[in-house]
């Protein structure tokens, strides 16, 4: 039976004589449907429909199919069967497949035919030239044959090398083809390669030979013979993978090895070898485009134009360098040979001078002050950069930057404008050919070349003057992208700069942002000044700090409130200035202030274009600062800050050079942000307010100006000292810097090689380290420990040495090595090892302990269930720190884990007395460990009950809640008033917190109605504590104390109440949610009628002796006493009772919250002189440390609350136990 498969019918048919021919008596269902003929338009006449079963690999389909006579063939398959069962065919394989059951079932087409795939050699060694086709011969194993060509799957992927050929015809074993060649290099095929197939379809055989590509070789061998010797010659059957290394394998082999180094270096960090191979190769393809061994100049239409106003030429005089008038002679040189400038006749002359970089080689500039200052501005604008950060911002995956090497020196500029470059050396006056450093225009120019450049890419690539990014979501996306955008670089002639490049990578930092596939942050530099700012210890740094604040006192939403703290300790008088102590309170919001410098919406990430940016500077005798920002819309937004300290020679600058370095220091350090945009500059040193039109006396000075002019400064502003006032913090508390501004690179080689010792101090100082707040003691480096102390001990059950923990060293990897000789020496010098090593000599009985290569050895089980010993080294006693120090703080092999992980890190392999207890003691003594682990018990220190007064009135709690929504009556906050006995509370809305608002409220509202108390608790907050309320207790007559600091259970049942009318109040306001306060008062009345649960009384009874009447309440019953006095006599005896039952309930409740709160809690007692960290509160950040960097000293005890003295400052802080954790020495 013949099926086909046809898409051009609607419906599957068969043909009635084939199926009477099946089943005579099988009887047709009629059909009303009507077809026509792939012509349109002659009818086709059906019979009628019959169910149709069609046996498919073993499985049966059901299909209702047309009947029709006079088919061509015993069933047509239609669009419909297609359809159901998706049916597929494969030509290749000449398979048809469809869907059935979950699964994917196929069969051949022919089961009479194999198809046999046969593999296609070249047959000589061919170059592929550039830009251009080539023929090549190939052969097969066979002497003929006509069929369908499979190119290898590597040239289907190539985007250089191509084969479009569909068919060949072997005669005697061979053909032709013709390969295209792409790209802008000669590849080279070696003879022999496997270049594709031919997909050959012969009559089935007795013999089957493999049909698998992968097995194509030996089949075709099977089938034909032997392969001929004079028709093939080493034959190289290459890999899936390996065909692109055919391809570039030679040129990368041919390289130079500064070049191939680079390259190699670029790739170094990828983990998958397929992949660093394929990208090394496709480097190799576009290895002019890293050879940074010559000059090139871009070939491109755009070139640099200086448009200027109508002028006289400016022309000046050579700057005298008598020291270095040889090296510019030789780098003017270098220029001349490389084309990078030419002799001049030119009318113009700007001054050439070389600038000394700190690794001793120079740097060439030319003072192009005066051409700026004629030159019409280009208003071209560059890619906005929200924009561009935001596109990266899709999911991407595959990140790669280029850096152009010397972009500027790349670009050609307008033959007519050249005489406008020229320069005077004390030898001669040249021109540039190449757009020079220093002109105003520059950066637009770049822009466009560069766009242009990647005009095609533009869907996967994105430029920012010489910072390129290339980014895909897949790794062949990547590749394909990479080869694309190096072909259109190579095409325009440019050269990278490989150091600065960075492929294939997930995540890169670009325009002051670090991308990955999921997120998009601002790089920490920018920011960093402000989050590594110190606290203040000192009166005078206090008031500096509020002083930088001021200027944006007015953009910071509750700055008052804020910074009350500070401004508590802050306001003193020269008398009181010694009573200055900066405690939580203000650690607090000296924290939150730094927050909000650093957040929205007073930071932005995104410049705004078209808005000039606002760059304010300062300098102090020890560093210099500078924030850069923007005014929008009248808001005043900050897009980066930056400080860093002056060296030795910088801090003997005059006061304007130290101005200008300032400037200076900030252009390079936000160099991204400021190229090509409008810059004013802010500085509050008068003198430099010309430095961009005149010339300063002063070398430095000019020296700077010169290196600034490529930015468009508009103008230079002075501005009031006092008005300067963040700049001129960041000057006076600077960070430290350690990289070096001056030193970039211009496309020049070093003229004076950096000596050894500079290089090794560089080297040096590449080391990872742990950034903290505070100052914490580093560890001693283990040749430090005193072997004469450290290295013995009496017995195995004496504890360890004492010695300083550390917190970090200079570089968190350990540098501890262990090896024999150091074992061998350290075990002999060890007491109780030379003891065990004694009794195992003198002693016949068998030990755990052996000898093995002079080395002491004990035999441990790992496991309660390991059935075998392991052998492990006795280790000495002076060794014991370095490991733990090694196994414990080092990042790769300790991590500062638990005692668990480091115990078992350290057990099959050394064994020392009393293991476990060193660890542990070792682990608690670590200042990072008890910095930041989280305990998993409940906090220290237990319940300890307050005795309940005597009666209503003589303690009370006051606290404030709030901010609440302002009401229409101006109300925000309320001050609620607890009665300790009573649980009576009295709720004052007031409009703010002030220490006036309290004492007015406390006196009106609560003294003159209830009397004055014996005992007032409250926090610490400055409402309360403070000069006003201090002489009002001592005036009116009663006791004030303060709860701990972050210890509000101190004042529990104030706190309690808080929490208890908040929602009460939430349920009854209306829509606005203003008007709380006119629900409050009934509230409090509510709560105040209730049986309270502690006290089994209602605060009301207590206080009256009766229970309130509600207006659900039946009427009164009227009681008569004949005399007055009887009724006082009655509420006497029933207030009495009721007192005496409340205060016993009181005190029950106590007991059982007591037994319940201390349950499974420790208890811990400190004594005086003991070293603690105290918790830090106020935090924000997931990273920052829990307790306090630098260690604390308890002065005095009075458990649970203890008073601690810094180490640094010697400042005394009141703290709970619970916020206390011990630093132990080990």
């Amino acid at each position: 039976m013949q099926i086909l498969v046809d898409t051009g019918a609607t419906n599957t048919f068969v043909n009635y004589n084939t199926l009477r021919a099946l089943n005579p008596n099988l009887s047709l269902n009629k059909s009303s449907s009507s077809f026509v003929l792939a012509d349109g338009i002659a009818p086709f006449q059906v019979l009628g429909t019959v169910d149709l079963q069609i046996l498919f690999d073993d499985h049966l389909t059901f299909i209702t199919a047309y009947v029709a006579q006079n088919l061509c063939t015993d069933v047509i398959i239609g669009m419909d069967y297609i359809t159901f069962y998706n049916l597929k065919f494969n030509v290749r394989s000449q398979r048809i497949s469809i869907d059935l059951q979950g699964r994917r079932h196929q069969v051949p087409t022919n089961p009479n035919v194999e198809t046999t795939f046969i593999p296609v050699f070249l047959h000589e060694d061919t170059y592929l030239p550039p830009r251009s086709s080539s023929f090549a011969n190939v052969s097969i194993p066979i002497p003929s044959l006509s069929s369908i060509f499979i190119p290898h799957y590597q040239f289907l992927l190539s985007n250089t090398a191509t084969i479009r050929h569909k068919f060949l015809q072997f005669y005697d074993h061979r053909s032709h083809i013709t390969f295209y060649n792409t790209s802008f290099r000669t590849h080279f095929v070696p003879r022999g390669t496997q270049i594709g197939y031919l997909c050959h379809h012969s009559p089935l055989k007795s013999d089957p030979v493999h049909n698998s590509p992968s097995h194509v070789s030996c089949g075709a061998i099977n089938l034909f013979g032997a392969v001929p010797d004079s028709h093939v010659h080493d034959i190289a059957i290459l890999p899936n993978n390996s065909l692109s290394s055919v391809l570039s394998c030679a040129p990368v082999n041919s390289l130079s090895s500064s070049l191939k180094s680079s390259l190699h270096q670029l790739v170094s960090h990828i983990n998958v070898p397929e992949q660093r191979h394929a990208l090394l190769n496709l480097l190799g393809d576009f290895h002019s485009l890293f050879d940074t061994s010559k000059h090139n100049i871009a070939n491109t239409s755009i070139h640099h134009v200086i448009n200027t106003v109508p002028h006289a030429p400016p022309a000046s005089r050579p700057y005298t360098q008598p020291d270095t008038v040889e090296v510019l002679y030789n780098m003017v040189q270098e220029f001349l040979a490389a084309n990078l400038v030419a002799e001049s006749h030119s009318p113009y002359a700007a001054p050439a001078f070389l600038v000394k970089k700190h690794d001793g080689t120079y740097r060439f500039v030319v003072d192009y002050k005066k051409l700026n200052t004629i030159t019409i501005k280009d208003s071209s604008p560059l890619p906005n950069m929200e924009a561009t950060i935001m596109k990266l911002g899709d999911g991407y995956k595959y990140f790669s930057k280029l850096d152009l090497k010397s972009g500027f020196y790349q670009i050609p500029i307008r033959e007519e404008d050249k005489e406008k470059t020229a320069f005077i050396t004390p030898f001669g006056l040249f021109q540039f050919n190449v757009l020079p450093m220093g002109l105003k225009n520059s950066p637009p120019t770049f822009q466009k070349v560069m766009s242009n450049t990647l005009q095609f890419c533009r869907h996967f690539a994105l430029v920012y003057l010489d910072d390129i990014v290339v980014f895909s979501k897949t790794y062949e996306d990547h590749m394909f992208h990479l080869a694309q955008v190096f072909s259109a670089i190579q095409e325009r002639n440019l050269v990278l700069n490989p150091p600065k490049c960075e492929l294939l990578v997930s995540q890169i930092d670009y325009l002051g942002h670090t991308v990955s596939a999921t997120t998009i942050t601002p790089l920490k530099e920018r920011i960093h000044v402000i989050l590594d700012m110190k606290e203040p210890r000192l009166l005078s740094h206090a008031n500096k700090f509020l002083g930088a604040l001021s200027w944006y006192r007015k953009f910071i939403p509750h700055f008052a409130t804020i910074a009350a703290p500070i401004h508590a300790v802050t306001n003193l008088t020269r008398k009181n200035r010694h009573k200055f102590h900066w405690r939580f309170a203000q650690s607090q919001a000296f924290q939150q202030l730094k927050q909000l410098l650093v957040s929205a919406p007073l930071f932005l990430h995104y410049p705004v274009p078209n808005v000039p940016l606002i760059l304010t500077t300062d300098a102090s005798n020890i560093g210099i600062g500078g924030v850069l920002q923007q005014e929008v819309n009248g808001e005043l937004h900050n897009l980066y800050y930056h400080s860093q300290m002056l060296t030795r020679t910088e801090q003997k600058y005059s006061t304007i050079e130290k101005e200008a370095l300032a400037i200076y220091k900030c252009f390079a350090r936000m160099r991204p942000f400021l190229l090509g945009q409008q810059i004013i500059v802010m500085t509050d040193h008068c003198p430099l307010c010309h430095i961009m039109t005149k010339t300063i006396n002063n070398a430095r000075v000019d020296r700077i100006t010169t290196l600034i002019q490529e930015y468009n400064i508009e103008q230079v502003v002075h501005i009031n000292g006092r008005h300067n006032c963040l700049p001129d913090y960041l000057s006076r508390y600077p960070r430290e810097q350690t990289d070096d501004l001056f030193d970039v690179e211009y496309g020049l080689p070093s003229h004076t090689a950096p000596s050894p010792s500079a290089s090794t101090h560089i080297v040096a100082t590449m080391t990872l380290r742990p950034r903290l707040n505070g100052k914490v003691v580093s560890h001693p480096p283990p040749s430090t420990i005193d072997r004469n102390t450290s290295s013995s001990y009496h017995s195995p059950h004496q504890h360890t040495q004492h010695l300083s923990h550390t917190s970090h060293v200079n570089s968190p990897f350990s540098t501890n090595t262990f090896d024999i000789v150091q074992l061998q020496t350290e075990q002999q010098r060890d007491p109780y090892i030379q003891q065990q090593i004694t009794q195992l000599c003198s002693n016949s009985n068998p030990t755990s302990f052996f000898l093995k290569e002079n080395l002491l050895y004990k035999s441990i089980c790992l496991s309660r269930r390991a059935k075998t010993k392991k052998e492990v080294l006795c280790l000495p006693q002076s060794m014991i720190l370095s490991l733990l120090q090694a196994c414990h703080d080092d990042p790769m092999s300790g991590g500062h884990f638990s005692l668990d992980r480091t115990y078992l890190k350290l057990k099959p392999h050394y064994w020392w007395p009393n293991m476990t207890d060193s660890i542990k003691q070792y682990i608690r003594s670590c200042a990072l460990c008890q910095q930041y682990n989280v305990s998993r018990q409940k906090k220290p220190g237990r319940l300890r009950c307050v005795p309940p007064p005597e009666g209503p009135f003589q303690t009370i709690g006051i606290d404030y809640c709030g901010p609440l929504p302002r009401t229409p009556r101006e109300n925000r906050y309320v001050l609620v008033i607890t009665d300790y006995f009573s649980r009576h509370v009295v709720a004052i809305p007031l409009p703010n917190c002030s220490a006036t608002t309290t004492a007015e409220a406390l006196f009106n509202d609560y003294f003159c109605k209830f009397g004055i108390p014996c005992l007032i608790v409250s926090d610490q907050g400055s409402h309360f504590r403070n000069q006003l309320m201090t002489n009002m207790s001592s005036l009116i007559g009663y006791n004030h104390i303060y709860s701990t600091a972050y210890h509000p259970q101190s004042n529990g049942i104030v706190e309690r109440f808080n929490s208890t009318f908040i929602p009460q109040i939430s349920k009854l306001q209306d829509c606005e949610h203003n008007n709380w306060d006119e629900y409050l008062q009934a509230v409090v009345f509510a709560y105040n009628s209730g049986v309270h649960k502690t006290t089994q009384y209602s605060p009301y009874e207590l206080l009256y002796g009766r229970p309130p009447r509600l207006p659900f309440h039946p009427p009164p019953t009227h009681f008569s006493f004949p005399f007055p006095c009887d009724y006082l006599d009655h509420l006497h005896k029933t207030l009495k009772i009721y007192h005496k039952s409340a205060r016993s309930y009181i005190v029950q409740q106590q007991g059982r919250n007591k037994s319940r709160y201390d349950t499974n809690r420790s208890d811990p007692y400190y004594n005086v002189g003991d070293r603690v960290l105290t918790r830090v509160h106020g935090m924000n950040n997931k990273l920052g440390p829990l307790f306090s960097p630098s260690p604390k000293i308890v002065v005095h005890t009075l458990h649970p609350t203890y008073v601690v003295r810094d180490e640094q400052t010697h400042s005394d802080f009141r703290v709970h136990v619970n916020d206390l954790r011990p630093l132990c020495p080990f």
